[in-house]
């Protein structure tokens, strides 16, 4: 039944062809369309918790949907046990929170070195280099771009200039064709 429910798309990203493929478990795919859901309602927000041990019991956050609440404890090394102000307790994955009071945005910067490219979690064989202040090089080609204090990437030039793109925390570089909030591909620095 799953597998006839299940679609796959292809997605066109600088040359590399990205498969994104759905899970054939049904947790899985709830939890993937969850995830959708809220990349669709909530802007890309950057400066979430990077590491589970930020999930410290006590300590009062703010998730993807602006609901404040108090860890209560990390469990299963990942989520994040939360009281929320309106009394419910949900475990969240630890990247879905932020410090309450505190900003979302990314203070990361995009600096020059090579970028991989991942989509549903694998690596795409595209690479991408920052090689200077507003300059890159993908897919062969070169091309200029500007960072938005809004966070956007506006490619000028090059290969990626159809593309839509974001700023997001590690510094990583958000991808995708519609210009949604939603990116499926990321370019992370390669530290």
């Amino acid at each position: 039944m799953w597998d006839k429910s299940i679609r796959l798309e292809r997605t066109r990203c600088a040359g590399a062809e990205i498969f994104a493929a759905m899970s054939r478990r049904p947790v899985a795919l709830v939890l993937t369309g969850f995830i959708a859901f809220l990349a669709a309602v909530v802007p890309a927000q950057a400066e979430n918790f990077k590491t589970p041990s930020q999930c410290v019991a006590g300590k009062r956050v703010t998730d993807m949907l602006n609901r404040n609440g108090t860890v209560i404890e990390l469990n299963q090394t990942t989520m994040c046990r939360v009281r929320f102000d309106d009394g419910k307790t949900e475990n969240l994955l630890f990247w879905m929170l932020h410090p309450a009071g505190g900003s979302r945005e990314t203070n990361d910067k995009l600096v020059p070195g090579k970028y991989e490219c991942f989509a549903g979690g694998r690596y795409t064989f595209m690479d991408m280099y920052i090689t200077g202040p507003h300059t890159y090089r993908a897919a062969g080609m070169s091309g200029t771009f500007v960072v938005l204090p809004s966070r956007q990437i506006i490619f000028q030039s090059g290969s990626l200039k159809p593309y839509h793109a974001k700023l997001l925390a590690g510094p990583t570089i958000g991808l995708n064709q519609n210009g949604s909030s939603f990116y499926a591909t990321t370019c992370e620095l390669k530290k």
